[in-house]
């Protein structure tokens, strides 16, 4: 059986690596600035939406107007 100095020298050092008052501390903090800068992030992710969403419809656009086929619904009817 090992002593119980060794297993609070273990103890000790996994404390040091893996503080759980920390850890608790700046998850905390970080949940609290999650929260408050909500609004601002949403925002952003509507403007991303938006701009990817414009290029997705350029590209689609600039594909139909050189398309042999055109994209009716969901099926393609050739042109003549």
């Amino acid at each position: 059986m090992a002593s119980p100095q060794l297993y609070l020298t273990l103890a000790k050092s996994f404390f040091q690596r893996n503080n759980p008052v920390e850890t608790l501390v700046m998850g905390t903090v970080q949940g609290i600035y999650n929260l408050v800068t909500l609004k601002s992030r949403m925002k952003l992710l509507k403007y991303r939406y938006m701009l990817e969403t414009q290029k997705l419809e350029r590209i689609e656009k600039t594909l139909n107007e050189f398309n042999p086929y055109e994209n009716r619904g969901a099926k393609m009817h050739r042109t003549f």
